[in-house]
């Protein structure tokens, strides 16, 4: 009885050792794949990913609002540059972020240095590298795809872009891509009801099946 008491402690705690970092997703950075690939869907759900180069009082609001499952924000470096209140809003309630980087193409590739002092810029501000990137056109060159690969940087790109329309029908994977621009002719009330009316999870976890939190301070 004694042997077979050992032996069950035994396997729990194997399954325990396998099983932890995978629930409590002490991940701070890590490649979606072996080599330089842009992401556009995930497997387990949807996500919304909002991209953010302006901003008004509205805006403060609903960053001090929005409810989990949080979207990914997608940050300008000009942006973040003049916006310190916000920033420190997304800093104490630990809402993901990424980088929205310049625009790109196969026909004229961006300056690989001028991605490197936005993300120079973003490290600064956010205290940490970014762990997701994407162009304002959504398109990549491949010297680009290599130096964010290089850097530990997952590319995105969207399944579809929302910019205020009726309710999209979703697929299962999709990251819906909202731009929040000067120009946007959405409403925050009109992004509230896209969350509302749809079950959005982490892009994490639509990737990988779990979720990733952040490791909480001391």
């Amino acid at each position: 009885m004694i042997r077979k008491t050992l032996i069950s402690l035994l396997l729990i705690g194997t399954l325990f050792v396998f099983l932890k970092p995978i629930n409590s997703t002490m991940i701070s950075v890590f490649n979606i794949a072996n080599a330089p690939v842009v992401v556009t869907k995930g497997h387990y759900g949807t996500s919304l990913i909002v991209e953010i180069s302006f901003s008004d009082e509205s805006l403060m609001d609903w960053l001090k609002t929005v409810k989990e499952p949080y979207p990914l924000l997608l940050l300008d470096t000009d942006w973040i540059k003049r916006s310190p209140e916000h920033i420190k809003i997304i800093q104490e309630r630990r809402l993901p972020t990424g980088l929205l980087g310049p625009e790109d193409s196969i026909e004229k590739p961006v300056n690989i240095d001028l991605v490197q002092k936005d993300i120079d810029i973003y490290e600064k501000y956010l205290k940490e590298k970014p762990l997701w990137f994407a162009t304002r056109n959504h398109q990549y060159s491949q010297d680009l795809q290599k130096s964010l690969f290089q850097q530990q940087m997952n590319m995105l790109s969207p399944s579809l872009i929302w910019q205020g329309e009726k309710s999209p029908k979703l697929q299962k994977g999709d990251f819906v891509f909202t731009p929040l621009r000067q120009d946007s002719s959405f409403t925050f009330k009109e992004l509230n009801a896209l969350i509302q009316q749809n079950k959005f999870m982490s892009i994490e976890e639509n990737i990988f099946g779990y979720k990733v939190q952040t490791k909480k301070s001391p």
